[in-house]
């Protein structure tokens, strides 16, 4: 070679080229030594070509209908879009990047998602649109549904039910899965242990989850104030407890009588935060109660087998 750097051939690797750069034949230890960095080179160029095999196949040849879902096997967001999928019963299939292979950062992915994270949703029945960030997919594929159907099981027609339901999601989206992932991060992933971060995160996670507790247990008073009229009396006056009451067990929903997308999308996270050291049966009774009654949905559990 010539040390020159010629571009004549423009379809060269630019990965191959870098390796062959370090190549010198004037000190064989360092010859060895490039050698070996060639080879690491070739072979991480090999595993990118594949990579961009596969997601190039993908986008060079979509689907004309139907959903296709861009998620991890360990990113509860890509499985709480999964679930709404489900629970409207949307055609989609998932598509689970490879992160050791850097699939995240393929050039087609990262054009219909800058942030190159999971998950990112593609409409092929609307001119392949693309959405991205979990709130944001959530929002469209509702706002979508009732345009369409006339009305959503998951949403609301009206503007302070859809206003009441925006705010919890983004609560989710904003306060509660960050802090989650954050304490998760510190506990176990971290180069070098930081008490203070895992102390921080767990009780801010914590925090959110007492705000999430009262908002249900006050939803759980007015039920059954509501449906067992004939001792309400005694649940006011304190001499009866709620607990006693038959509806004690009955399911409570953030917003409204159903569940909604603001109830669906804690599932997931919620689904993972005993493993920051939260028991939510002991410490939040009615966020337990309330993540069982949705865990027994059977678009949830098909979400998080990864149907």
């Amino acid at each position: 070679m010539n040390g020159r750097d010629d571009n004549t051939h423009t379809g060269t690797i630019s990965n191959l080229s870098a390796g062959l750069k370090l190549v010198s034949l004037a000190d064989q230890q360092q010859n060895a030594v490039n050698l070996n960095l060639l080879q690491q080179h070739l072979h991480n160029e090999t595993d990118n070509s594949a990579t961009q095999n596969r997601i190039s196949r993908f986008f060079a040849n979509q689907p004309t209908e139907g959903y296709t879902l861009f998620s991890h096997r360990s990113a509860p967001n890509g499985f709480k879009v999964a679930i709404i999928l489900l629970e409207l019963d949307s055609p989609f299939n998932t598509i689970f990047l490879d992160f050791n292979n850097g699939e995240q950062r393929a050039p087609e992915f990262v054009s219909i998602n800058p942030n190159a994270r999971v998950p990112a949703l593609i409409d092929h029945a609307n001119d392949n649109t693309s959405i991205w960030e979990s709130g944001a997919i959530i929002l469209y594929l509702v706002s979508k549904y009732l345009k369409e159907q006339g009305e959503c099981p998951l949403w609301s027609d009206n503007m302070v039910e859809q206003s009441q339901i925006s705010s919890w999601l983004f609560f989710q989206t904003s306060g509660h899965a960050p802090m989650i992932g954050q304490a998760l991060h510190f506990r176990y992933f971290h180069s070098c242990p930081v008490p203070s971060a895992v102390e921080r995160y767990t009780d801010e996670v914590r925090r959110v989850y007492g705000v999430i507790e009262m908002a249900l247990a006050e939803r759980r008073e007015a039920l059954i104030m509501d449906l067992d009229r004939d001792n309400a009396a005694a649940y006011s006056a304190g001499t009866t407890p709620l607990s006693s009451s038959r509806y004690f067990d009955y399911p409570v929903w953030l917003v409204g009588d159903r569940a909604t997308v603001a109830d669906l999308s804690f599932v997931p996270w919620n689904n993972v935060v005993d493993r920051i050291g939260i028991n939510l049966k002991l410490e939040f009774p009615e966020v337990y109660k309330w993540t069982k009654n949705m865990m027994r949905r059977p678009a949830v559990i098909r979400a998080l087998r990864g149907d």
